[in-house]
């Protein structure tokens, strides 16, 4: 399959050539400063496949998050949808808090950033800021904590990718769903927000109408995972597109039509995630094969401990994304580096717990993250008083105690 995997990484770098025309933000720059980097190092040791390789991979990413705009596509044309949504609108705000952290959650294990789509309606009603800011902000801490342990995110493909063939996949995702638990039961401990009690059978039963082609889907995908050894970003790309074809023949015509528009309109704008990819992966793959590099992570892990990489790891995941630097950047550059470094299984999930934290950070508050900003424009909310809001302090405390736990352990 290298072949394959060459014309793929090709045909992503033209999607990058045309993106860096076509748009000039940030993402150009990230794009050639990156991209730009790795090819003149590669030039400079002579490593032109290393530069295939990253290609390769960013054509794997680019095509996960494809597909990742069509499952969001299976969701929203469900017929019982709006059921879902209606029962959600006449909450007290304190259940309306925990139903919404429940929802984002609950959707956005298959959605990710589509989840917004799903949660937005919710609060089309409510007129004053400070309810939409608040009932957004806990939207987003549900999508937040989904980043800790779904198998559909773009952040857990590029991290278990980068950690490579010695992390226990298993270990990290039932690591991370019991961190998410956690923390999602911190607020409700507090008292902060309460799950509603009074939900008919009605409500469980759209729900669930809703929910069974994406339960389907995560149970096909799992069994690729760990039955057949597939990655989780192969195993989406493999089960999206014919579980959609079917599913747009059982819906009927008119669902089939609503999921093809909303899969075409998301492909037509991401070609700012693929550039980002092909620079850092294009970036990554070549540094890691730097001897000088390796060298220096040897010695700083020789001298303070792999539970040093690890804290260096989060804070410099996240600092950047909040400063406006996209995760998948620092992750993969991180993540890549430092894998090597990592003794045993226990810190090599530790270092996939970081960098899963630093995604989740971003995802919930940070201009750096194509999610989040995507998020407050659908929720009409202003994008710098949410980045700087509870959630932000949530997972600054967060961050801080796995930090402590790292240096602890060593």
């Amino acid at each position: 399959m290298v072949l394959p995997g060459r014309i793929a990484g090709l045909l992503a770098l033209v999607i990058t050539v045309g993106a860096i025309l076509r748009h000039k933000d940030f993402v150009r720059w990230i794009a050639l400063f990156l991209g730009g980097s790795g090819v003149i190092l590669a030039y400079l040791r002579d490593d032109w496949i290393a530069v295939l390789d990253g290609l390769a991979r960013a054509a794997i990413f680019a095509s996960f998050l494809a597909c990742l705009y069509g499952l969001r596509s299976f969701v929203q044309s469900a017929p019982r949808l709006r059921e879902v949504q209606d029962a959600f609108v006449a909450f007290r705000p304190a259940s309306r808090r925990g139903a919404v952290q429940f929802l984002g959650l609950v959707f956005s294990v298959p959605l990710a950033v589509g989840t917004v789509s799903v949660v937005a309606p919710l609060i089309a009603r409510q007129k004053e800021p400070q309810v939409r800011e608040e009932t957004a902000s806990w939207a987003l801490r549900g999508m937040g904590l989904a980043v800790l342990f779904s198998p559909f995110t773009v952040a857990m493909g590029v991290i278990t990718t980068a950690l490579g063939e010695r992390l226990s996949f298993g270990l990290l995702i039932g690591s991370g769903f019991l961190l998410a638990l956690t923390l999602a039961a911190v607020p409700h401990v507090l008292g902060i927000c309460r799950f509603p009690r009074r939900l008919s059978p009605q409500f469980w039963q759209a729900l669930g109408r809703v929910l069974l082609p994406v339960l389907l889907l995560i149970a096909a995908n799992l069994t690729l995972v760990f039955s057949f050894g597939f990655s989780p970003p192969e195993a989406t790309i493999l089960l999206v597109p014919p579980m959609g074809l079917l599913l747009g023949w059982i819906r009927g015509a008119g669902a089939r039509a609503q999921m093809i528009s909303v899969t075409l309109d998301a492909w037509r704008r991401f070609d700012s995630e693929v550039s980002i990819f092909v620079g850092a992966l294009v970036f990554a793959s070549v540094i890691t094969g730097v001897p000088e590099i390796a060298s220096l992570v040897e010695r700083v892990a020789g001298d303070f401990g792999p539970g040093a990489l690890i804290a260096i790891a989060m804070v410099g995941i996240a600092v950047p994304t909040a400063l406006g630097l996209h995760m998948v950047v620092t992750v993969t550059i991180l993540l890549t580096v430092f894998a090597p470094a990592m003794p045993d299984s226990l810190h090599l999930v530790l270092l996939g717990l970081a960098g899963l934290l630093g995604w989740a950070f971003g995802a919930m508050a940070a201009l750096g993250s194509i999610a989040f900003l995507a998020a407050t424009r659908i929720f009409e909310v202003s994008a710098y008083r949410l980045a700087l809001g509870s959630n932000f302090r949530f997972m600054t405390a967060v961050m801080l105690l796995l930090i402590v736990i790292s240096l602890v352990i060593g």
